[in-house]
């Protein structure tokens, strides 16, 4: 994925008031990989193409408001997406 669109979709979550902030990382995840989710599990988010599979536990994740930070943990996450 390129990191320009992460950071477009990041942006249009986190200025969506519809969305609580505890649930951003969740909505942004959706955003991003809802084509490749196999599975989310207790905040467990499995995303598969191929033979790439990767997860993301969203329970630990960095707060939603480091936005670059997030963006770079996202772009490697989806990086063979």
């Amino acid at each position: 994925m390129f990191i320009k669109s992460i950071k477009r979709n990041y942006d249009k979550v986190n200025q969506d008031d519809s969305i609580a902030h505890e649930d951003k990382i969740d909505a942004l995840l959706m955003k991003l990989g809802a084509a490749f989710l196999v599975s989310k599990d207790d905040r467990v988010y499995i995303f598969e193409k191929g033979e790439t599979r990767v997860k993301f536990d969203a329970k630990h994740a960095r707060d939603f408001s480091f936005k670059e930070y997030l963006c770079k943990d996202m772009n490697k996450l989806f990086h063979d997406f």
